[in-house]
């Protein structure tokens, strides 16, 4: 039997179902509580889902956060960037820039937009972002975005403070580099949304999408994506090293 019951020590709602229930996933509970007309319940369900998975989605943002910066103590901010570099060049970036590659701009938006709304974006970490296009662009804003975002301003649904205060202490970029976009203060966290820009220049002369990064923590992030190459200005290649090409 379904019992969505609120937990005293975690201060939030908590399935305390029966033991055979109790491993039953959540959206099949909510289909469940929909055929059976308890809307209600599925209502509650729904909205679970958000502190459900925020735990452990949090959990590892963090962790990776704090391993960069271990990693920066130990060896150098340089090492940084060649990590990131090294993971994001093999299976991850390198199949996503195939896929976007063959896409419209339009889908490639949907796509994205679809990994930011489960990356928790949004001031209540619901996954809500904004989209609107532009002449030259079609942007998706995030206010903030469920990572660094986040972890820049602190956590106002747990309670927790910024990731670069105590206890956390979570690192930055000491000097401006190429793959800070020439920016110093910027948490090391970051580092993977420039290299997310950098390989696709490398491998096709254009970056799929800019990063509107804010040096300000309680700024929106954006990710602009522009409908033809040429379209993308300068200043997005001069900040990561590069000089713009002209496409066509």
């Amino acid at each position: 039997m379904l019992r969505l019951v609120k937990s005293n020590k975690l201060e939030r709602l908590i399935r305390k179902d029966d033991w055979p229930e109790l491993g039953v996933s959540t959206p099949e509970m909510i289909a469940a509580s929909i055929d059976a007309g308890r809307l209600e319940e599925a209502r509650a369900l729904a909205y679970y889902t958000i502190q459900e998975g925020k735990g452990l989605h949090d959990l590892f943002c963090d962790w990776i956060w704090d391993l960069l910066t271990k990693i920066a103590e130990l060896y150098g901010e340089q090492e940084v960037y060649r990590l990131c570099r090294k993971t994001q060049e093999t299976w991850m970036m390198k199949r996503t820039w195939k896929a976007l590659s063959t896409m419209s701009v339009a889908e490639r938006v949907y796509l994205m937009a679809e990994v930011m709304r489960s990356h928790r974006a949004g001031p209540k970490q619901d996954g809500s972002i904004k989209i609107f296009e532009e002449k030259e662009r079609i942007t998706i804003e995030m206010d903030p975005c469920g990572s660094g975002g986040r972890m820049r301003r602190g956590d106002p649904v747990d309670g927790t403070p910024s990731r670069l205060d105590t206890p956390y202490r979570f690192g930055v970029t000491k000097k401006a580099y190429p793959w800070s976009w020439n920016l110093k203060n910027v948490p090391y966290y970051c580092v993977h949304c420039a290299v997310n820009e950098i390989l696709p220049m490398e491998w096709g002369g254009y970056p799929i999408w800019v990063t509107g990064y804010s040096e300000d923590p309680f700024a929106p992030c954006y990710w602009y994506f522009y409908k033809n190459p040429d379209l993308v200005p300068e200043e997005y290649f001069f900040r990561l090293g590069f000089k713009k090409s002209k496409f066509g």
